[in-house]
C-alpha cells in the first residue's frame, strides 16, 4: 500500500516537474517574460511545490560557473573603459586600406578573438557601433560585415572555456579546463573559420569590391585617440596576462576557475583603485540569476528522475556506442539551439552526459566536446540562436538596414550546417580513429 503510494507521488513529481520545466522553457524560448525572471520563477515553482526542498536548491546551484562568470564580468567592466578594444578594431580596418573585402575579414577575426576571450554580448557590443561607422564612412551596407561578425562571435566563443556560455557550463561541471577546451576545440574552430571566410567570399567578394571606397576618410580615423590612459591600460593588460596565465596552468596549481576569475577581477578593480559600487553595477546580474534558476530547475529533473529516463532513453537509441551517442549529441545540440536558447539546452544535457556517462561506465569526454561544438556553433543558425545575434538584429533595426530573420537564415543556416558537417568528421577522426 505505502509502496504504491509512494509511486503515485513520484510520478506526480515527475510531471509536474516535467511541466514546470516546459513552462520556464516556453517562457524563455517565447521572450514572455525576461530570461532571468522565468528561470527563477521556475526555481521558485520547485521548491513551492515541494519538488526539491530549499537546502537541496542551493545544493544543484554550480557555483564554479557562477563565479567565474562574475569574474570576468567584473575584469571586463573595467577593461571596457581602456579604449583597447575599440584600438584594435579601428586600426585593423585601417590596415586594410579600406577595402571592403579585407574589413569584413579583419572585422570577423577580431570579433572572434574577442568571443574567444570575452562573452559574445560584450563583443558585440564593442565590433558592431564601429561596423556601422566604417559602413557609413566607405558607403556599403553593413549587412554583409554584421552577419559575418554573428557568425564569428559564435565560432570564435567555441574555442576557449569563457568564450561562450555552454563551455563555461561544461567546463564548470567536469575536469575540463582552459587549456583543454583550447587542445580540443581549437583546431576545429580555425578549419571552420577558414571554410566559413571561403563561403562567405563567394557570397559577398564581387559584392563588396563593386564598391569605390574614399581611402582618405578611412585613413582619418585615428585609434590612438581610444587610449585616453596608458597606465590604467597597462594595469589592465598585466591583470588580465595573469588571469589567463591561471587559467592555463589550472592543471598544476589546481585553484579553481571561479577562484581565478573572481581574485582577478577584485585584483583589477584594487589596482585601477575603480569604484566597487560603480564596476559591480556593470555586472549582469540578470544573467547569473538566469543559471542559478536553471541550476535549481535542472536539479529537480535529477531529482525526480526525468534526465535519468532522457540518459536511459539516448542510451538505447545509440546502443551506448560512444560514436553514436557523440554524432547524436552534436547534432541534437546544434538542431535544437538553431531554435532555443542555448544555456538551458546545455544546462538540461549536461545532467544527461552524466547519467550516460554512469551508466556506460565509459570515458565520455567525446560527448563533452560533440556538446561543446553542437551547441555554439548551432547558434548560428537562426537569428534567435544565441543572444549576440539578437543584439546585433536589434541594433539594425532602427536603420535604414534592417537584418531580416529571413535575410539572415538564408546565409546561417546553411553556413551553420555545414560548421556541423565539419564537426561531425572532426569528433569521428580525432576521437575513435586517431585514438
Amino acid at each position: 500500500m505505502f509502496l504504491f503510494i509512494a509511486e503515485q507521488i513520484n510520478t506526480f513529481h515527475v510531471l509536474l516537474a516535467s511541466g514546470v520545466f516546459l513552462l520556464t522553457f516556453t517562457l524563455i524560448t517565447t521572450e514572455k517574460l525576461p530570461n532571468a525572471i522565468a528561470a527563477m520563477l521556475g526555481a521558485f515553482l520547485f521548491v513551492a511545490f515541494h519538488i526539491i526542498s530549499q537546502n537541496e536548491a542551493v545544493d544543484y546551484i554550480d557555483f564554479d560557473t557562477i563565479g567565474l562568470l562574475c569574474g570576468m564580468m567584473i575584469t571586463v567592466a573595467i577593461m571596457r573603459k581602456t579604449g583597447l578594444f575599440e584600438y584594435i578594431a579601428i586600426k585593423g580596418i585601417k590596415i586594410t586600406g579600406g577595402n571592403p573585402w579585407k574589413i569584413l575579414v579583419v572585422l570577423s577575426i577580431v570579433t572572434a578573438v574577442l568571443s574567444a576571450f570575452l562573452d559574445n554580448v560584450t563583443t558585440v557590443l564593442i565590433i558592431v557601433p564601429l561596423t556601422f561607422a566604417v559602413a557609413d564612412t566607405i558607403k556599403i551596407s553593413p549587412l554583409p560585415l554584421l552577419i559575418s561578425e554573428i557568425l564569428f562571435s559564435n565560432i570564435g566563443g567555441a574555442a576557449t572555456l569563457i568564450g561562450d556560455p555552454p563551455n563555461i557550463m561544461i567546463g564548470g561541471a567536469t575536469h575540463l579546463d582552459f587549456m583543454d577546451f583550447i587542445n580540443n576545440n581549437l583546431p576545429i574552430v580555425l578549419v571552420v573559420s577558414v571554410v566559413t571566410f571561403a563561403l562567405l567570399k563567394m557570397i559577398y567578394y564581387k559584392k563588396l569590391n563593386a564598391v569605390n571606397v574614399d581611402t582618405e576618410k578611412i585613413n582619418a580615423f585615428d585609434e590612438t585617440r581610444a587610449i585616453k590612459d596608458k597606465k590604467f591600460l597597462i594595469k589592465n593588460l598585466v591583470v588580465f596576462a595573469l588571469i589567463i596565465a591561471a587559467f592555463m596552468t589550472h592543471h598544476i596549481h589546481h585553484v579553481s576557475l571561479a577562484t581565478v576569475a573572481l581574485g582577478g577581477g577584485f585584483l583589477l578593480m584594487m589596482v585601477t583603485k575603480e569604484d566597487p559600487e560603480e564596476i559591480l553595477k556593470e555586472v549582469e546580474w540578470p544573467t547569473l540569476f538566469f543559471f542559478i534558476g536553471l541550476f535549481v530547475i535542472v536539479g529537480g529533473l535529477e531529482k525526480t528522475g526525468v534526465i535519468t529516463y532522457l540518459a536511459d532513453q539516448m542510451i538505447i537509441a545509440t546502443d551506448g556506442e560512444a560514436v553514436k551517442a557523440s554524432q547524436l549529441i552534436l547534432w541534437m545540440s546544434a538542431a535544437c539551439t538553431t531554435f532555443i536558447n542555448s544555456i538551458p539546452y546545455t544546462a538540461t544535457m549536461i545532467s544527461v552526459i552524466e547519467n550516460m556517462g554512469e551508466a556506460a561506465g565509459g570515458d565520455v569526454d567525446s560527448l563533452w566536446w560533440a556538446l561543446s561544438l553542437g551547441a555554439c556553433f548551432g547558434g548560428n543558425g537562426t537569428l534567435i540562436g544565441a543572444a549576440a545575434n539578437i543584439i546585433v538584429a536589434g541594433f539594425t533595426q532602427k536603420t535604414e538596414y534592417p537584418l531580416r530573420f529571413k535575410e539572415y537564415v538564408k546565409i546561417g543556416l546553411p553556413l551553420m550546417f555545414v560548421s556541423i558537417v565539419l564537426a561531425s568528421g572532426y569528433l569521428y577522426l580525432r576521437y575513435f580513429v586517431m585514438q
